[in-house]
């Protein structure tokens, strides 16, 4: 009976969280065709009835007709709603997959036993908070009934909204107490491997993957460390001192009060809880002990939190992102790079590099843009006689190109949290993006010519036109984002929905690199990956209303402020610290929990919010290619077959490059600015 239910909902989540994200996105690509084309009707109508042309002015007429009386109002609140539920059953699905991402750095060198300790603590942490927000979902929905309300534009009773927050939870918790029991008995996690490039068969020697320390013998396997003891007693004992407080025994300091709640934080994470369950429990903890914050308001705000359309462009573009990974954009862009450069030295190196660069303009994801061109170029420099070292090293950070150029979710996810314009940050980061491109394929060219590596011969004209011609379906993307978003018919959100359907039909229909049995699939990855991220959103919204009741940042600005470090101090520190925070967390969770801390200190002292962006994103993309946690050394490793710590030696000549990049970036805002304030995009 148990298997026949766990059947279906694992069909539930896959079906539900698939269809959602098709329906929200042809819904709002549906609203777009109908804000312009009853414009677009009735100028073609009038055009012709002045010219007398009844054969064209009466259909154009009867189309205008048709479009006006249809009222599509309710697109966007409908859209909103139906990604929220599915970043409630996505999470679930999640925690089955095992995609949401936590801090495992110090777990994985634990002993066997302890080990398992840990992690078991760490799932049920998990299900202890989803069960909790279950909950208080029930009950806030159960007052919602009574009231009687409704949705402002499709009039739908309020409850069956929110019953996304108790569904999802309940959802959610028993997936966590499924993990935990099947991880008991078996010893065996679901396991989402991002650097699983479709395609390529990973190898699972344990050269490529060693196993953690202290699994290699049975005695060391049953052995307690006191690591672990002291990863599980951390959170305990913080959350000890904080019912002290609330009963009275002990009295905590405003200053101690905002140290606690960073301490249980970090102390939750690196037990290995998903970062997106640490924020959450950190925020329970505080409100419940340390506060008097209604508890309503945790379930309130987990609804509200990405009820937002600008967070639904997260969705679409990692949509749009996984079309053009297996959609034969990838490939026919190298071609094009090649064409170009392919007989410098270096040429299929600097073809991949700027390949990269080309695929960043349209895709918004480093793992992606790693993925797709180093799948194809790397085999290929090994076949024209490069060393695999140079090939991997040059696509490992030629990717993190990937969050720089034009769409990037990390930009996004910053947008959200410090309210800075979307449109002015996807094109801030074009300048940078060329110079980084161009910094990098100058190495590249100086190595490959001190040492003499192979170059091709020169592609005629004809065939440089060629392979443009075929890559100009890609490379259109640019146009549908940048010009929609700079010209006004679209905003960020309904750009990158256009994106992912455009992205659909070059990709079936044009290239024909996937079918139409294989579009569910990449539905199915796509909203994997969505809900993941908004969860995290979710729950660092939730962080963020704590940190401003206790008025946390501007009490930092104002000290920061009176350290007198000026704003060139201040971007050196805040270098520092997320470079140090790259090395174990990933880019997204970062940007979600510093930049509402750290924004206001820059905005104090006069640093233009979106060339802050930039510079974080900068930050994030040398985290990406270096251990222990890039994901870009990872999926760079599975394609070249090396082992993370041969890789993290052969990136080093573009890390360098890159870091010394970041120094230029930091300290030349213009430019990041110059771009947004001629297109008119920006006024700082």
């Amino acid at each position: 009976m148990l298997r026949v239910i766990n059947r279906v909902l694992d069909h539930l989540e896959e079906w539900l969280i698939a269809t959602l994200i098709a329906a929200a996105t042809t819904l709002i690509f549906f609203a777009v065709l109908h804000r312009y084309g009853t414009g677009v009707s009735i100028d073609i109508a009038r055009w012709a009835t002045a010219r007398g042309l009844t054969f064209i002015a009466t259909p154009a007429n009867a189309t205008f007709t048709w479009l006006a009386a249809l009222d599509v109002s309710w697109a966007q609140e409908l859209c909103i709603y139906m990604f929220i539920w599915m970043a409630k059953f996505g999470a679930a699905y999640g925690v089955r997959t095992g995609i949401h991402v936590g801090v495992d750095l110090l777990v994985n060198r634990l002993p066997e036993h302890s080990r398992k300790h840990v992690i078991l603590f760490a799932l049920l942490c998990g299900a202890f908070f989803t069960g909790m927000i279950a909950t208080f979902g029930y009950s806030f929905v159960s007052g919602m009934f009574h009231t009687g309300q409704q949705s402002n534009d499709l009039e739908a009773p309020m409850w069956i909204v929110y019953l996304a927050i108790p569904l999802g939870s309940s959802l959610m918790c028993y997936r966590f107490l499924q993990v935990a029991w099947f991880y008991y008995w078996t010893g065996e996690l679901p396991h989402h491997d991002e650097s699983h490039v479709e395609g390529v068969q990973a190898d699972g020697s344990p050269a490529l993957h060693p196993q953690p320390a202290g699994a290699a013998t049975k005695a060391a396997a049953r052995k307690v460390s006191p690591l672990g003891v002291i990863l599980i007693m951390a959170p305990i004992l913080i959350l000890a001192i904080c019912l002290g407080e609330k009963a009275g025994i002990i009295v905590l300091p405003p200053a101690l009060r905002a140290a606690t709640v960073f301490a249980l934080l970090i102390a939750l994470m690196l037990t290995g809880v998903p970062v997106s369950i640490a924020l959450g429990l950190t925020v329970m903890t505080f409100l419940f002990t340390l506060t008097t914050v209604p508890i309503e308001a945790v379930s309130m705000k987990l609804f509200t939190g990405i009820e937002s359309f600008e967070i639904m462009a997260i969705p679409f573009f990692i949509l749009a992102g996984n079309f053009l990974t297996h959609g034969g954009v990838a490939r026919r862009m190298i071609n094009f790079a090649t064409s170009l450069i392919g007989h410098w030295y270096g040429g299929l190196g600097l073809a991949g590099i700027v390949a990269c660069a080309m695929f960043a303009l349209v895709c918004g994801s480093s793992v992606a843009t790693v993925a797709a061109i180093g799948a194809i170029v790397l085999p290929e420099m090994v076949r024209h006689g490069y060393p695999m070292r140079f090939g991997a090293g040059i696509i490992t950070v030629a990717g993190s190109l990937g969050i720089l150029m034009l769409p990037s979710i990390p930009k996004i996810v910053y947008a959200v949290a410090t309210n800075t314009s979307i449109g002015a940050l996807f094109v801030a980061g074009l300048l940078p993006g060329t110079m980084l491109t161009t910094m990098l394929c100058i190495v590249t060219w100086w190595i490959a010519r001190k040492r003499d590596y192979p170059r091709l011969p020169k592609a005629s004209w004809g065939e440089t036109v060629r392979t443009f011609r075929e890559s100009i379906w890609g490379l259109m993307l640019v146009v549908i984002i940048i010009g929609g978003i700079y010209s006004g018919l679209f905003t960020a959100t309904e750009a990158a929905a256009m994106a992912a359907v455009y992205s659909f039909f070059i990709s079936v229909f044009v290239y024909k690199a996937i079918g139409l049995k294989d579009v569910p699939r990449v539905l199915l990855r796509a909203a994997n990956t969505s809900a993941m991220l908004l969860y995290i959103v979710t729950n660092a919204v939730l962080f963020s209303f704590v940190l401003s009741n206790e008025n946390l940042p501007a009490t930092l600005a104002d000290w920061i402020a009176a350290q007198n470090l000026g704003w060139v101090g201040f971007l050196l520190v805040v270098n520092i610290l997320l470079l140090l925070a790259g090395n174990f967390m990933e880019p997204n969770s970062i940007i979600l929990i510093m930049a509402p801390i750290l924004a206001p200190a820059a905005k104090k002292l006069g640093i233009d919010l979106v060339h802050f962006g930039i510079v974080i994103d900068v930050n994030m993309e040398v985290g990406l290619c270096h251990p222990p946690v890039g994901l870009n050394l990872y999926v760079a490793s599975m394609i070249a077959r090396m082992r993370i710590t041969e890789l993290a030696v052969a990136v080093m000549p573009w890390l360098l490059t890159m870091l010394a990049f970041l120094v230029v970036v930091t300290y030349w805002p213009d430019l990041t600015l110059w771009l947004p304030r001629v297109l008119g995009m920006h006024s700082g």
